[in-house]
């Protein structure tokens, strides 16, 4: 009998209750403008919250395009409300709460995972890691860091380049990442999203409770600002063996456009794994959140010009483009995830917070053409759009 993992995911979906959509969320808003969506599931006593950020560059003095990693870097090394990060740490898993973090280029998050007796604990622990982090101790670690290692191929992957034009790790410090903080961790820029066993008229009193203090800061500039932090177009680590990476970041701004972005990382992903005696490889973004830059790199050791090779390949690519089945095939892929982002509770918060906090490039899924698809594939993988890393002598 011929089996139909699409069909069979949609079915399984729709049997759990996990189905519907955003349309089933209730909400509100604190005083402060905070908005809040509650996802009342009573089938397991547990409770997931997640506060996201999200900001376009006009958020900070002259853009930034690593924000986020620089946010995510200093803030999961940091204590909170009282507590050093090692007792942070030690005191979140003596009670059974799972706190994370998140950042990307334009978005950071934090997210809480508790049963839902402990709830109250969920909420303060989060606001404590939200409001009342000791950013003292985050800078000091990043700091150190900085001095045993300047780069390497995780940081490039990450989008996290403290080798950026003009400025270093090390010339971060605490007043800078303050005002940073300060301009970023605001109500207009953020949206909660609680799901789990527990009621509306306990979300909102505990959202206030918690977090309903939190007012917009001042629009004025900060004393401590400091120049934007751009990434490099290329960097090298010497030694090692020969290879190349080289990301292509996602565009900045409407859905429809980020929609493009990770249609054309579906098909790219999918050609190569196709071609065989392939040299190359790409690592695409998560269809379903903060929209992360398109990275290409060398499968095979060569001897002479690793990035030589990839931008041949790359230079391959942009001329023959995609066909129409190549573009049906990726259609129906992202189609089976966003079906089968219910399944996963998690994932799937996540999901609701990039889109209501920057819209949801998937609607725009069926609206993208092959002309469309294969001008974003020369426009993304262009000398100009790519940033690169070269390791090897």
């Amino acid at each position: 009998m011929r089996r139909h993992p699409r069909l069979l995911v949609w079915v399984l979906a729709a049997h759990l209750g996990l189905a519907a959509g955003s349309e089933t969320l209730q909400e509100f808003r604190t005083p402060s403008g905070l908005r809040v969506f509650l996802d009342e599931r009573h089938e397991r006593p547990l409770v997931r919250l997640e506060l996201r950020l999200a900001w376009d560059d006009r958020a900070l003095p002259g853009g930034s395009e690593c924000a986020g990693e620089l946010m995510c870097a200093v803030l999961g090394r940091c204590g909170a409300g009282g507590f050093s990060r090692m007792a942070l740490e030690r005191t979140l898993a003596d009670r059974g709460l799972k706190l994370g973090l998140e950042g990307g280029r334009h978005s950071l998050a934090w997210s809480m995972l508790a049963d839902s007796q402990d709830q109250e604990d969920a909420f303060a622990f989060l606001a404590h890691a939200v409001f009342r982090p000791i950013l003292a101790e985050g800078v000091s670690s990043v700091q150190q860091d900085s001095k045993r290692a300047v780069t390497s191929e995780d940081a490039f992957k990450a989008g996290l380049n403290f080798l950026t034009e003009g400025v270093t790790t090390c010339d971060l410090d605490l007043p800078g990442f303050l005002a940073l903080h300060r301009r970023l961790v605001r109500p207009k820029h953020a949206v909660l999203v609680i799901q789990g066993d527990l009621s509306l008229v306990q979300a909102r009193q505990l959202v206030l409770l918690h977090l309903g203090t939190w007012g917009p800061a001042s629009e004025a500039p900060t004393e401590g600002e400091k120049a934007p932090l751009r990434l490099a177009s290329r960097q090298t680590i010497p030694g090692g063996e020969r290879a190349a990476w080289a990301g292509s970041l996602a565009p900045e701004g409407k859905a429809s456009a980020r929609a493009a972005h990770v249609l054309l990382a579906f098909l790219l992903e999918r050609v190569l794994r196709l071609t065989p005696g392939e040299t190359i490889a790409v690592e695409a973004p998560r269809p379903e959140g903060d929209v992360g830059p398109i990275l290409f790199r060398t499968l095979v050791s060569v001897s002479s010009d690793p990035e030589r090779l990839l931008r041949d390949r790359l230079d391959r690519l942009a001329a023959s483009g995609f066909s129409a089945a190549d573009l049906e095939g990726a259609k129906r892929q992202w189609r089976a995830e966003r079906l089968a982002l219910a399944l996963h509770p998690e994932e799937q918060l996540s999901a609701w917070a990039h889109r209501f906090l920057r819209g949801d490039p998937g609607a725009f899924l069926e609206e993208i053409q092959l002309e469309g698809v294969n001008a974003a594939l020369r426009s993304r993988i262009s000398p100009q759009a790519l940033h690169w890393l070269v390791k090897g002598n």
